[in-house]
């Protein structure tokens, strides 16, 4: 083998070298768009399925207190009624007594006025 053709094979070897280095370089360049492709997808999946979850259980809490209030409320309305009762029972014990009290006053008034 002449120097010539030992000079063309290496430049031919470097050529096929350099090729294949920016065959490569394009391939893991492909293989690392795709994989940001993919953990960004996988971010996004992750971040809706938080998001799911937690509007999910956002939604369990307000109906859970919204139980409790009208829970709360029916009670109260119940004891507000038993309330009234009771204070219309009394009604006209309280009537009699502040009348017997202003009686009291005015024959008070009257004995000192008298």
């Amino acid at each position: 083998m002449s120097k010539a053709e030992i000079l063309t094979q290496l430049k031919t070897a470097e050529e096929q070298a350099k090729n294949r280095r920016a065959k490569a370089n394009e391939e893991a360049a492909q293989i690392i768009a795709g994989a940001k492709k993919d953990a960004s997808a996988i971010v996004e999946n992750a971040r809706n399925k938080a998001a799911s979850e937690a509007q999910a259980k956002i939604d369990k809490a307000a109906s859970e207190i919204g139980a409790e209030a009208n829970a709360m409320r029916s009670e109260g309305e119940k004891n507000a009624g038993a309330l009234k009762t009771s204070a219309m029972k009394n009604v006209g014990t309280a009537n009699d007594y502040l009348v017997k009290q202003f009686k009291e006053y005015v024959d008070v008034r009257a004995s000192k006025n008298g």
